[in-house]
């Protein structure tokens, strides 16, 4: 039986607006908010499926022991390449990603709303900044944990390269962006080194 995670999984219902069809799949899912698992596994643990309470740039699960990953809006408020480094690490080989992300006309418009707002549009400012950085290094700046960013395709396709992916394409419609790569499958001996990444102590 297939094994799906679900990065970000809120009260578990993001699969019902991916597409993806989970029949027959186990899915497990994790979000750093303790009442949203709680609900999550209150809906779906009669299916087998099961909600962990973590972040994603911490995936509490076993190396290569997912086939796939789905992650609906959750990304963008990760630091993406320690993110990514986890989903790369948790998917067996040639196991796919799938990611709904932030462009930056969303997180402008986020801007204009927190306006006049000091606070509130110091933080959308920031967001933004973050994305030029990671538009033009695939990396991100973070504040703490904090390291919000919105994505362009020359972001991410250079971060899930770094991360080891492969077979990266992109769409999208309207405000929604949205990202598909695989890990490298290849013959055991053969599959390259993804590039490490240094983790802050912040962490």
């Amino acid at each position: 039986m297939e094994k799906i995670l679900d990065l970000g999984c809120g009260t578990g219902d993001s699969w019902r607006g991916s597409g993806l069809q989970l029949d027959g799949r186990c899915v497990v899912g994790i979000d750093i908010r303790p009442e949203r698992v709680r609900a999550a596994n209150g809906k779906y643990n009669s299916r087998g499926w099961h909600y962990l309470c973590a972040r994603g740039e911490e995936i509490p699960l076993a190396d290569r022991s997912i086939d796939g990953v789905f992650c609906e809006v959750a990304l963008p408020y990760m630091h993406i390449p320690h993110a990514l480094a986890e989903i790369y690490r948790v998917l067996v080989p040639g196991g796919w990603l799938r990611a709904t992300l932030h462009v930056p006309e969303f997180t402008y418009r986020e801007l204009l709303k927190a306006l006049p707002k000091p606070k509130a549009s110091s933080f959308r400012v920031f967001v933004l900044l973050n994305g030029v950085v990671f538009h033009f290094t695939g990396n991100v700046i973070s504040l703490g944990r904090v390291a919000e960013s919105c994505q362009t395709e020359n972001g991410m396709r250079i971060a899930l390269l770094r991360a080891g992916f492969q077979d990266i394409t992109f769409r999208r419609e309207g405000l929604r962006f949205f990202s598909e790569a695989r890990r490298v499958s290849a013959p055991s001996g053969s599959e390259p080194t993804p590039e490490v990444v240094t983790r802050s102590a912040s962490r």
